[in-house]
């Protein structure tokens, strides 16, 4: 991770860091203050993904199948394959709360964030009731440098409407 100065966010969104076992520790000695957002998918959909992306780099690897079980008969899954240890979220999160709360992490659904991503992300934090008069204040303030930021960036945000 880089390093991140006072008032910067520093984002990182390597997949592998949920489900590295060092990785809390380590993440915890940079900044016991670090707020985390997990997008995680469906387990099965997640190993067939995995085993998908495999199989476009060696096209020889055995079937998704012959992978899955230890043994097909009795239906005994090998949770020593990484498509299938990876989905095993509750063990992964046991080893992130030893190091951070629930309180600053935040587990955004992978299925929800493509079909309705704007309600999956709204769904992050709700904000406080305000009074409407302290809100037309802020508002009312904020005008004039929201208009010279439009200017500045060529682009209209909304903020005023």
């Amino acid at each position: 991770m880089p390093k991140t100065l006072e008032g910067q966010i520093t984002m990182e969104k390597t997949p592998s860091y949920f489900v590295t076992r060092e990785a809390p520790a380590r993440i915890y000695a940079l900044s016991r203050d670090t707020k985390l957002i997990v997008v995680v998918r469906d387990p099965v959909t997640r190993a067939i993904s995995d085993y998908t992306q495999t199989l476009s780099k060696k096209p020889d690897i055995p079937t998704f199948e012959s992978l899955t079980f230890k043994n097909r008969t009795t239906g005994l899954i090998d949770t020593s394959w990484s498509a299938i240890q990876i989905g095993i979220y509750a063990k992964h999160l046991d080893n992130w709360l030893q190091f951070f709360p629930m309180s600053q992490i935040l587990f955004v659904s992978g299925e929800r964030l493509i079909s309705d991503p704007a309600g999956e992300l709204g769904r992050g934090r709700t904000h406080p009731n305000i009074d409407p008069e302290v809100v037309q204040r802020l508002r009312d303030f904020y005008r004039p440098f929201n208009m010279k930021f439009y200017q500045m960036t060529g682009r209209k945000f909304g903020w005023d409407d």
